[in-house]
C-alpha cells in the first residue's frame, strides 16, 4: 500500500512530536519563521534516505575518508556494516576504489587503486576518491550503480 498524506486530524495530532527514524519534529500550525524549520526538515530528510554507506571526506585528515554505517544484499546475503574511517595517504595523486565486501553477514570496506580496479568477487562499489597533492580533491559516489544495475 502506497504511503497517504495525513488527514487534518492526524496531522493535528503530530504537532510537536518527534519521527525517530529522520529526526524531524513536526512543527505547531502557523510557526514564524518556518524557513528555518523547512530547511532543518529537508536536510534531515535528505540525510536520513541516502545517508547509508556513503563516503566522505573525514575531519581526521586531507586523505582520510570515512564510511557511513548500513545494511545492504550483496549476493544474496543480507550485510551489516557498522561505520570506518580509511586513510588513503599512499594512494597520491591517483584515484581509489572503495566498495563493500561480505563475510558471514559483515560488511567491511576494501579499497585499492583505479589500475588495480574492482575486485572479481560479489562487492558492492561505494565510491571513486580522487587525491592530488595530498588530499581528496573528489569523491565520485558509486552506489545508485547498484540500485539501477548500470
Amino acid at each position: 500500500m502506497p504511503i497517504q498524506p495525513p488527514t487534518p486530524e492526524q496531522l493535528l495530532a503530530l504537532v510537536d512530536t518527534h519521527h525517530e527514524m529522520t529526526g524531524l519534529t513536526y512543527p505547531p500550525r502557523g510557526l514564524q519563521p518556518y524557513y528555518d524549520w523547512l530547511l532543518q526538515s529537508l536536510h534531515l530528510l535528505a540525510e536520513s534516505s541516502f545517508g547509508a554507506l556513503r563516503v566522505a571526506p573525514d575531519e581526521t585528515g586531507p586523505t582520510t575518508i570515512t564510511i557511513t554505517p548500513g545494511r545492504a544484499t550483496i549476493a544474496g546475503t543480507a550485510t551489516v556494516f557498522d561505520g570506518d574511517t580509511k586513510d588513503l595517504s599512499t594512494f597520491n595523486n591517483d584515484t581509489v576504489l572503495v566498495w563493500l565486501e561480505e563475510t558471514a553477514g559483515v560488511g567491511s570496506v576494501d579499497v585499492a587503486s583505479e589500475a588495480a580496479g574492482w575486485p572479481a568477487g560479489p562487492h558492492l562499489k561505494l565510491a571513486e576518491v580522487h587525491l592530488a597533492a595530498g588530499t581528496i580533491t573528489a569523491i565520485v559516489d558509486r552506489r545508485f550503480e547498484a540500485v539501477f544495475n548500470v
